[in-house]
């Protein structure tokens, strides 16, 4: 509990007898996004870091919302209701003013914004507050969707440059491929982006019978799963025309799909068309969704773009082989004919090519396991981003009477410091 006194403009100031880093997270996406950010809550040394999330509550999903009860044990929640994925110009203004609100009541070192929205109006705020450090996680940018247009693709680039320059301490991307995105978009310099993997803990699964049993899924027979959101950036589309192409050349192939979204009516409604619809699963949306992995012989994903993708380090944590669309993430997790196969985006022939090859002759479980463990262990995760938040520590100094003003104070520093800039660029006085 943060204790305060009176500033001599009336605000509040901290008492800073406690010594921990005070952070505050900011995030409005949920799926591996939510996934990143309960993990990295839980995980924390809550000795040396005193953590605030504010988080969107439009698109809480079954796994967060099991989770919600004990990242209340570890750190203080904050639903925002109007941080949202849609682009609202007048919700995305009051959820602007609540992050600004809610950095003047915590005063963090550190504020670290998680997915697009997140990161625009995070970063935006903590500018305008003068927090001492600000990290950003995109789980994807933007702009990597082939699906935007050309002109919005811009924008956003543009966007994630201006914030990337001026408004963030470093980018904590969660793979390679996504740093190599920034930079070839060149939003800074290659020091201001660290690659931070994201990782999992280990667990141990019941045997594949079990769960299949537990799941109502046949016993003997090879099953395919797909592990996401059935939402455009995950192409359900394409595995469930790769399911009919399996299915096609062996009637005993299954494929369960775990997850929901707007295109479930439309897969549904394939199956049905194409008569497909006894070898074909719907497990919905399930807050077990990591371990029922293991009832799978083969994990398809047919992302059209990704950060890193939870799904997929699920799969070879259970030993389960990949056959992937070959995009930014999925390429980092797939070492070919190691953990599994990539194919071209939405080729339907390609990706059924893939599946088939691991049915047929799959990599042993336990060297796909080994993956697992070199790679993606969440204690590299933790402690990576812990360095990075003790980076900034020593800068962390703090001057009460500098920072977090009020809204009005701070649009008045913000105003003389444009005069300021026009003044000398131009000359004028």
């Amino acid at each position: 509990m943060m204790n305060t006194t009176k500033r001599h403009d009336g605000t509040a100031a901290v008492d800073r007898g406690d010594a921990r880093l005070r952070v505050l997270i900011v995030q409005e996406a949920m799926g591996g996004c939510g996934r990143h950010v309960a993990d990295l809550i839980a995980g924390l040394d809550h000795s040396r870091f005193d953590v605030t999330l504010l988080y969107g509550t439009g698109r809480v999903d079954a796994y967060f919302r099991s989770r919600i009860a004990q990242l209340q044990q570890c750190a203080n929640l904050i639903g925002c209701d109007d941080l949202c994925r849609e682009i609202d110009p007048v919700r995305d203004l009051r959820a602007f003013i609540e992050t600004v609100r809610v950095i003047r009541r915590v005063r963090p070192d550190i504020v670290h914004c998680h997915s697009t929205k997140g990161g625009v109006i995070g970063r935006a705020a903590a500018w305008l507050c003068r927090v001492p450090a600000v990290f950003y996680t995109p789980h994807a940018y933007a702009f990597q969707s082939p699906q935007v247009k050309s002109w919005k693709r811009h924008l956003y680039v543009a966007v994630e440059l201006i914030l990337a320059r001026v408004a963030t301490t470093r980018t904590l991307n969660v793979s390679a491929g996504e740093r190599r995105e920034a930079l070839k978009h060149r939003l800074g310099r290659p020091d201001r982006f660290h690659v931070v993997i994201n990782g999992l803990a280990d667990v141990t699964l019941p045997h594949k019978a079990v769960i299949r049993e537990r799941l109502g899924l046949p016993q003997h027979v090879p099953i395919v799963g797909v592990v996401a959101r059935l939402v455009d950036q995950k192409c359900p589309m394409t595995a469930v025309r790769i399911a009919r192409r399996l299915i096609a050349h062996d009637a005993h192939v299954h494929v369960a799909f775990v997850g929901s979204g707007p295109l479930e009516s439309e897969v549904r409604a394939f199956c049905a068309e194409n008569g497909i619809e006894h070898n074909v699963h719907f497990l919905g949306e399930r807050d077990d969704a990591d371990l029922i992995v293991g009832a799978f012989d083969v994990s398809l994903l047919c992302s059209l773009y990704e950060g890193l993708p939870y799904s997929l380090i699920e799969s070879i944590r259970a030993g389960v082989p990949i056959a992937a669309s070959a995009v930014t993430g999925n390429e980092d997790v797939v070492r070919e004919g190691v953990n599994g196969w990539t194919f071209p985006v939405e080729d339907v022939d390609a990706g059924a090519a893939a599946v088939e090859r691991l049915l047929v002759d799959p990599p042993q479980a336990d060297d796909v396991r080994k993956d697992f463990s070199t790679r993606f262990r969440i204690e590299n995760m933790l402690t990576d981003i812990t360095e990075q938040y003790e980076l900034v520590q020593d800068k962390a100094v703090r001057h009460e009477s500098m920072r977090y003003g009020s809204a009005s104070s701070s649009f008045t520093t913000v105003a003389t410091w444009n005069k300021t800039r026009f003044a000398t660029e131009t000359g004028e006085q």
